[in-house]
This record gives C-alpha cells, structure tokens and sequence, in this order.
C-alpha cells in the first residue's frame, strides 16, 4: 500500500511539473527580465501557441480587428499588405477564376479583403480550460482566488509583522492558519483541520472529491494555474531556490479551497457552457455582408454560394492572424526596402574614436547622434560585454549577477578603492550609511506604527532636506537625494580587482569579445565600452529599463571590467599572438549611457593617461551633444513634452522628468522594437530606424568558421526575442500577460506589483510601457532577424540549434538574410530559402484552413 502511495504521489508531482509548463516565467522585481510568456508553447506554431493560450487564460493573441482596421484607415497596413498577405497564405485560392456579385466582378484576393476590412462575427477570447468552481459556481471561484491571493500576498509579502510559521514553509504555515480563518464559514473552517500533512496528498484526495480522474489531471492542474498567472509562475521561480514552496504546495491549497468551498456553497449551480463555443456567422452571411456593405442589392443565390466558397477559406478566428501577417510585412519590408536603398557611405576617414554600446534598441538614436558629429565609428554588442560576472561593489551587500540569465557567472569581482584612497573610501561608506539610515527610516515609518515617532533618530539631519522635498516639492526629492550624497558621500576613485581571473582567460575574452563584434583591426586612439542603466523615481519597473543582457541590471561593471582586461598590456600581448595587434596608443574608456536623460557618464577618468586628456574632452562635449539630440528626439513621442524642444531645452525636460516619483512616463524602455539586425554597421549607417532596432555589429569575413555567428543567434538573439514577446503581450492582452495600470500598483515584497489591495500578481510590463494613454506607441509585431553572411553557414547554424528551429521555423522569429550588400534578401523557411517577396506558403495551418 505505501509503494503504491508512492508511486501516486510521485506521478502526481510529475503531473504538476508538466502542468507548469504552460505558466509563464516570471522574474522577481530587483532583477525583472523581459521573458516571452508563452515560451512553454514554443514548441507549436506561433498561430496554435497564442490559440492554446486563449484556451488557458482566456487571452488575446493579437489585436482586435477594430485595431486592425483603424492601423489601415491611418495607412500602417494598405490595401496592398493585405493582398500580400492573402497570396503568401493561400497562393492557390487567389488564383483562382475571378467570381461576380451582384453584376460587379470581384477577384478572390478583392472579396477575401473585403471581408477583412468589413466583416462582423470576430469572436472574443474566452477559457476553455476551467476549474469545476469556475463551471458550477463562479462566486466560489472568485473566492478561492481572493484566498489564494491573500495567503501568497503574506507568506511572500514584506509585512512589519510576518506571517506565523513562515519558517516552515508555504504549505505547513498556511495548514496551520487557515484553520483559525474567520473570513471563511465555520463548516470550511472544519473541513480545512482534516487537511493531509503532506501537499502531494492533499491534491490526491481534492481531486478524487472532485471527479478529476487521472487523464485529465494535467488539463484541470493547468486551469488551476492559469487562473491566477501571476502568483504560480512567482511559486515556479522560487522552487528550488530553498524559499519554502514549490508548485504542489501551492496547487495543494487552491484545490482544498475549492473542494471545501463547493461542499458547503449554498447557491444555486450556475450553468456554463463548457466548450466556450461562440456562434460565428457563416460564409454564405459573410458574403450576404460583404455585398450589402457593397451596396449591391441584385445578388444571385449563386453568385453568393460561389462567393461563400471562398470565404470558406478564410475562417472568422483566422482573420486577426492574417491581418498580423499584414501588419508585420508593412514595416518588414518598408525595412529591407531601406537597408537596400541606403547610400552605402564612401570609405571613411579612420575614426578618432569607437564607441562599442549595447544592442538594446535605445542605443540606435545615441549612435546614430554621435555618428553624424564625424569622426566616430560606432558598434553593437550584448551590453555584459561577453563578461559573465559576479559583482560586489565598493559597498559590500549581495554580489550581483551581471550576464544574461542563460548563462551563469563564472568570475567573481569585486571594486576596491584606488590606492591611496582607501581613507576616502571609509568615509564614503560612513555617508552612504548615514544616507540608508534615512531612505531605510522613511521605508519603515510606513510599516510601523512607532517608526515615524523615530524617523529622525534614525536618520538623522539628513531626514528633514529629503522629507521637505518629497512634501513640499516630489519632482525635486531626487535631485536633494542626490546633492546629500555628494555632500555627505563624495565619489571616491576604484578600481576593477581582476584577480579571479587568470591571464589566459582574460586574453580568450578579449579574442572572442573584439572577433564577436568586429573590431580586430583600424582600432582609434580611444574605444569606449557604453553600458546602459536608466534613472528613474518611485519605479517598482526599474528593472525593467536597465541591461537585459546584464541580469535587469546596469552594465556599468562589465564596461569597466572588460575596458580593465583590454588595457592591461599583458592581455594585448597574448591577443597580438593571437592576432590581434591594438595600437600601443589606443586605450579603452567605460562609460554608461542613461536611458531616462539620455547622459552619458565616462567611467574611472583616473585611470586615463595624460596623452588622452584632449581626446576624452571631446569625446565628452559630443556625447552631451549627441544625448542632447537624442533627447529632442524622444520628447516627440513622451507624453506632457513639449514640442517642439531645442537640444538644450529637451536635456533638461528628461532630466526633470527622471527625478519625478509621480512620473508614469519616465522614458520609452523598448517600446516599439521590431528587428534585430547582425551586419557590419555600414548596412545601416546613416538610416533613422527611430529607435526600434536591436543593432549587433557582425563582419562575416572576420568569423571565418561562423562561431561568432552562432553566439549571437543562439544568446543575444534569443534575449532579444524575449524582450520582443512581452512587449508584444503586454500590448495585445495587456489584462493576461501585462501588468495594468502603475497607478494602482501595490509592491508586494520583492515578488512582483499587484492592482489595488488584493488580487494576482501582476505579469509582464506596466500598460504606461506600452500605450501612452491615447493610443498603443508599441506596435505589437514579432521579432524580424536580419543577417548579412553566407547563408550555407546560417543555415548550417540553424540545423545544429533546436532553438533556432522553434523559432524559425514555429513562425515566432521572421530571419531574413542575404549573402552580401549585392545580393537579394532571402526569406528562411523550413522548405529552404526564398526570395524574400515571394508569395507562398509553407505552413500546414494553412491546409488544415483549406479543408475546414
């Protein structure tokens, strides 16, 4: 009997693991990572994931066709995308014979988009997969959630007094507890004491009261996730990261509750249907609409009989896909139109000056800024700068991990004080102290009772500046924050302690990070590594706006690590034998670009020779200038700026703007990106991209055996695929997979935001990150590859990568690549290349569409 137990237990847990799958990963607040929320479906097609989705949460996989239908009458989508698009998915229907209606002669292509642009019946969203509460009784349902809700808000929340028996874990706590809960009826509060001990148990027996038998246990386990996203995929991330719960527990008390609460509900059985099907005309009422729409009245039984046989195949649910598909084209094209088109620049003057930034979209508008000043070549790079760190700074505290979250630290560094200034740097760590004391104070007075009677103790005189402006002036609390840091903690000089890491590795680094990105020869007098952080005020989604690529965190340390490594004259020496000669007079500055101000901080000046004080000089005074530009340029498009703005004007309206706690719009993010280019920069030097493309430098003469390529396929391009599909989810299913208003937003611990008091955690991005309270500034579209290299070695890189394949070739990534500037762009597909604008399909939904 006890192997047999054993066995169900086991199988259950494996159930409830394959079950997750479906859940969305979610990243805790301090280091929140864009995630593609439905990755667990990345095994289908793009078009089956988001209907499986709909299936599960009820969520939107595109925009509505209203959306749709407004983007054509502004001219984002044409008459000719839609022709386009209805040829590449159904080549054999649109050339079919032409039909007639009503005495008017209509082609297919002309009827099919007819009924895109005018057609009634789009059915909305809705569960399919569903708990018994949700089915017989949805006030039981509603209640199992607010307990659920209120349970995870204490065990994972940040309370002056904690929840009793955290200690324990999820599961033993809350069995200890919910027995003594007054806000559920005494008869659940009985059935809640003959709880099992064990989790694995108490799901075993809610199911068999239930009726749940055991093949449809991963389905009903999946509508209890999907429920509430946002607190199961905040259980998945703590599992196995010794915080007390994992998925069983958490499924354990939602089943209890529903089984208790449905034993003793007293309201009628609701009636529901349970397949969700939703009545949708058919195509002889189609084609009846799109003749009335028409204005043609004298409409033959046959002519609408013909007319409905091809509407047929273009099925109601299919048509937001199409104009997707159409959507997408419009700018994909527009795209390679203007990468071919380009006046490809003369050969330039060797520049004084590299920069090398980050790939992150935001980076486009600084480099192409600074570029137009002359005498700058600019590259792109993922903004870790191939330093996968451990980082513990001059302050002390957690380490940090500074590499995407694909790949774990592998060197741990550390900041020390420069020599010499080791004094100094204690009396940094004294003022930092003393400046906690008082945010630490101010934290506290709004979890206690007594804290504010001891606010001033605690913080001492550095409390009443802070205090008067964030009372009397909010906007300006930032900037007194940060004169008392100067005052009471003045920077003091560091230095990057590379001691982890032995010569050789630091000589492999600096050979793969300089092939990776092309820089192996013509190197200036100066090369500046350009992380990227953003300051902004009162932003639980701070996160969200630093380095991807660095963990959700600024990029600052691995520009100084790796500018640290480049410049020892050890390393050049190995990298010479490798065959990468740097000029003696070349040296590499870090520096940091902030995406709020659009700033530009050069990093560890003490350690730069005197020979290159001019040339830091300048380089200072362009990127002011070139950040100035780029601000202009965004205050087009943040809301409450005014327009037009000077450079100087615009410099200081963001720097304002960052420093305001209430501000909901401190900056963009990555709003907007679309594509993701891998190509020598002379492929796109000098075209406006308006900040929406990821820019990887890439010279496939350099990467004679393709490795460099494959990195940047299987690692940055798969980051970027992330950031691309919460973008896009936030926006096209902003109540499913975004995060609501920030207005309303309540930090719960370090998990993550809820809306208001109670209710799930709130997934993906805030909709201030999207929609700029008028109209969407992201224009949800999926991500675009572009490659220049030999399409023998992309192809060879794709068949060795599953990853690759999933996305390619399940239509989650569009790859568009060519052989060289002369030669045409090619379309990857499954069935092998072809030319980018020919019409055809190869995708078997599209069959199954046929048949239907």
């Amino acid at each position: 009997m006890t192997a047999d137990l054993d066995t169900r237990r086991a199988r259950l847990r494996s159930d409830a693991t394959l079950a997750a799958r479906v859940v969305p990963t979610h990243y805790p607040l301090e280091t929140f990572i864009a995630v593609n929320p439905l990755a667990g479906l990345e095994s289908m097609p793009f078009e089956q994931a988001i209907r499986r989705a709909a299936d599960l949460y009820g969520s939107r996989g595109t925009l509505g066709e209203a959306a749709f239908r407004a983007l054509h009458a502004a001219g984002r989508i044409t008459d000719d995308d839609l022709d386009q698009a209805l040829r590449r998915r159904y080549p054999n229907l649109v050339a079919g014979p032409d039909l007639s209606l009503g005495g008017v002669t209509l082609s297919p292509v002309e009827l099919l988009r007819a009924d895109l642009l005018f057609g009634t019946g789009t059915p909305e969203a809705g569960r399919r997969f569903r708990t018994r509460a949700e089915d017989r009784a949805p006030a039981v349902a509603a209640a199992v959630d607010a307990q659920t809700a209120k349970w995870c808000a204490a065990y994972f929340g940040d309370a002056a007094w904690p929840m009793p028996g955290r200690e324990h874990g999820f599961f033993p706590a809350w069995r200890a507890l919910a027995p003594s809960d007054r806000s559920v009826r005494r008869e659940v509060r009985r059935d809640l004491r003959r709880v099992p001990e064990r989790a694995d148990d108490a799901i075993l027996e809610a199911l068999s009261r239930l009726g749940v038998g055991d093949d449809a246990r991963i389905g009903y386990l999946q509508a209890h996730l999907t429920r509430m996203p946002g607190w199961a995929a905040h259980v998945l991330w703590c599992s196995g990261r010794n915080a007390g719960v994992d998925i069983v527990d958490y499924l354990a008390m939602r089943l209890t509750y529903e089984v208790a609460l449905l034993a003793h509900d007293r309201a009628p059985v609701a009636s529901h249907s349970v397949d969700g099907s939703v009545t949708m005309p058919s195509a002889r009422q189609r084609a009846a609409h799109v003749a009335a729409v028409g204005g043609l009245t004298e409409v033959g039984e046959d002519e609408i009989a013909a007319a409905a046989r091809v509407l047929t195949a273009l099925p109601v649910t299919a048509r937001e896909m199409l104009w997707q598909n159409a959507f997408e084209a419009h700018y994909r094209d527009g795209l390679l139109s203007a990468l071919d088109s380009a006046d490809r620049p003369a050969a330039a003057e060797p520049a004084h000056t590299q920069l090398v930034s980050c790939i992150d979209t935001r980076s486009e508008g600084l480099r192409r800024h600074l570029e137009s000043l002359g005498g700058y070549q600019t590259l792109g790079f993922a903004g870790f700068f191939a330093v996968a760190i451990r980082f513990t700074g001059l302050l002390g505290g957690a380490p940090s991990d500074l590499c995407p979250v694909l790949i774990s630290p592998n060197h741990d560094v550390s900041e020390n004080p420069a020599p010499g200034d080791r004094d100094a740097a204690e009396r940094r760590l004294s003022g930092i102290a003393r400046m906690a004391g008082a945010e630490s104070a101010f934290h506290a007075a709004k979890e206690s009772l007594a804290a504010p009677f001891t606010l001033a103790e605690a913080a001492g005189w550095a409390a009443a500046p802070l205090a008067a402006a964030k009372t009397l002036a909010p906007a300006l609390s930032g900037t007194v924050r940060r004169q008392l840091r100067d005052a009471l903690a003045p920077a003091v000089p560091t230095v990057i302690d590379l001691q982890s890491m032995p010569d050789d590795e630091q000589v492999l680094f600096g050979q793969v990070a300089l092939t990776t990105m092309g820089l192996t020869r013509g190197f200036g007098k100066l090369v500046v590594l350009c992380a990227h952080g953003s300051s902004t005020e009162n932003n639980p989604y701070q996160a969200s706006l630093d380095c991807g690529a660095c963990g959700g965190q600024a990029g600052a340390p691995n520009a100084r690590t790796a500018t640290a490594i480049l410049n020892r004259p050890e390393v050049r020496a190995g990298l010479r034998e490798a065959g990468i000669e740097i000029p003696d007079d070349t040296w590499f500055v870090a520096a940091q670009h902030d995406t709020a101000t659009d700033r530009v901080a050069l990093l560890d000046l003490h350690l730069v020779p005197g020979s290159h004080r001019p040339d830091i000089e300048r380089l200072d005074r362009d990127l002011a200038r070139a950040g100035a530009s780029l601000a202009a340029e965004r205050c087009a498009v943040l809301p409450g700026a005014a327009r037009p703005r000077s450079p100087r004007r615009a410099a200081r309206h963001v720097q304002t703007r960052s420093l305001d706690w209430a501000q909901v719009y401190p900056e963009w993010g990555l709003a907007g990106n679309a594509a993701f280019i891998v190509a020598p920069r002379e492929v796109t030097r000098g075209i406006d991209l308006q900040r929406r493309v990821f820019l990887h430098s890439y010279d496939a003469d350099v990467d004679t055996d393709g490795t460099a390529l494959e990195t940047i396929l299987t690692a940055p391009l798969v980051v970027a695929q992330w950031i691309n599909c919460q973008y896009y989810f936030s926006a096209v299913s902003p109540q499913v997979f975004g995060a609501g208003t920030k207005t309303i937003h309540n930090v719960v611990g370090t998990a993550g935001v809820i809306a208001g008091h109670a209710g799930d955690l709130q997934l993906g991005l805030p909709w201030q990150s999207v929609h700029d309270g008028r109209a969407l500034l992201h224009e949800p579209m999926r991500l675009l590859a572009v490659v220049q290299a030999p399409l023998t070695r992309i192809e060879d890189i794709v068949d060795r990568n599953p990853i690759l394949q999933r996305l390619f070739g399940n239509g989650w990534v569009a790859l568009a690549a060519r052989d060289d500037p002369d030669a045409p762009w090619q379309r990857w597909t499954r069935a092998g290349w072809r030319h980018w604008s020919e019409s055809s399909s190869t995708t078997t939904v599209h069959d199954e569409e046929m048949v239907s």
